[in-house]
């Protein structure tokens, strides 16, 4: 916000409170449009408005520097190419990595932005033409691009672009959409973290399957099958239940979460686990297909509000079971109510590239 008003008060100088007014608007619209059809979730807030705003002066900088140059007049010393560059490094970078940036909406905006400066500066320079022109208004020629009102449709014609994604929604989309309205529905009925510490007990030593060694067992079992990624989601549970203290001081030895982190790197290069760890191997009891053996821990999990474990074992599920869309909602639902952002992307990149090998089994 601070970005936002030493700019605005550089554009309001420039161009006026109604520019500003109507820029900060549209660019902000524009941008929350963008983020929809290019992004599965919509954000909010004024860092489109911002990015539209330092794009459409830039196109008023430069525009200055042709005058300049044209009736050798002296030019401001701002260079806001600079200034965009550096926000542009910063959101390629963090966009990547972190879902702070919502590059989709910084892109949008930033279009708006530059139509916007072009079509403050055709105004501009029509004026000034007229006013130079020794010709009657009538008798000065206007090609299309010194039409201002054309970047105005412009801007309209990207939007409506944009929108009409509403009309091809994905399916990562729609199990998103699922996953939060379920989460907003159902996080009143999910017990708070501190009502969980009376379960934990049961949890571990009573109920077996949350049991950790159950949980374990599970994991190897499938690993050694050749299911890497479901395993590598329950060795990543596991490893989550070992920072929150979740098992049997047995089980929570430093030599038991050595063996896992090493088990978990065999899962991510989709290696073996040693013929020794295999004997020890037990087919898990009383489940009729293999995604139960994430599914059933997950549900009593969520209901009892480890939502993060939750998450992680329905994306075990889900990655079993690729048809059964409810264990993607399930688990994004889990991740939203756990504020795992990271874990979301996760799962919507699991549908994304189903929809994916979908689509070229279906050309073949």
């Amino acid at each position: 916000m601070l970005g936002l008003w030493f700019v605005g008060r550089i554009f309001e100088f420039i161009a006026g409170h109604k520019n500003i007014f109507l820029l900060y608007l549209i660019a902000g619209i524009s941008g929350c449009i963008c983020s929809f059809a290019l992004l599965p979730y919509l954000s909010v807030g004024a860092s489109a408005s911002l990015f539209g705003i330092l794009f459409c002066l830039y196109i008023i900088q430069k525009y200055e520097e042709k005058l300049s140059k044209k009736f050798k007049f002296k030019r401001t010393n701002v260079q806001l190419g600079q200034i965009i560059i550096i926000n542009i490094v910063i959101n390629i970078t963090f966009g990547l990595f972190t879902s702070i940036f919502d590059w989709a909406a910084h892109l949008g905006g930033s279009i708006a932005g530059i139509l916007y400066g072009f079509a403050l500066t055709t105004r501009h320079n029509w004026n000034l033409k007229i006013i130079l022109s020794q010709d009657q208004k009538l008798a000065v020629k206007k090609n299309f691009f010194e039409n201002f009102q054309v970047y105005f449709f412009g801007i309209l014609i990207i939007n409506i672009l944009f929108l009409m994604s509403y009309f091809k929604v994905q399916k990562y989309q729609k199990l998103f959409g699922l996953a939060i309205e379920r989460a907003a529905l159902n996080k009143t009925t999910f017990l708070s973290n501190h009502d969980l510490s009376q379960y934990e007990d049961i949890l571990v030593k009573q109920n077996n399957e949350t049991n950790p060694e159950n949980i374990l067992n599970g994991a190897l079992f499938l690993h050694s099958n050749g299911y890497f990624l479901s395993a590598e989601k329950i060795y990543e549970t596991l490893i989550l239940m070992f920072n929150q203290d979740f098992a049997s001081e047995k089980f929570n030895s430093e030599t038991q979460k050595e063996f896992i982190l090493n088990s978990l790197n065999l899962a991510k290069m989709k290696a073996p686990l040693s013929p020794n760890t295999i004997l020890t191997i037990q087919s898990p009891r009383d489940i009729t297909s293999l995604e139960e053996i994430c599914s059933k821990p997950a549900k009593l999990f969520m209901t009892l509000g480890y939502f993060q474990f939750s998450g992680k074992l329905f994306a075990c599920s889900y990655s079993l079971n690729l048809r059964n869309d409810e264990y993607a909602i399930a688990s994004m639902e889990s991740f939203h109510l756990a504020d795992d952002n990271n874990g979301m992307k996760q799962v919507l990149s699991m549908i994304i590239n189903e929809e994916k090998n979908k689509t070229k089994n279906h050309k073949k």
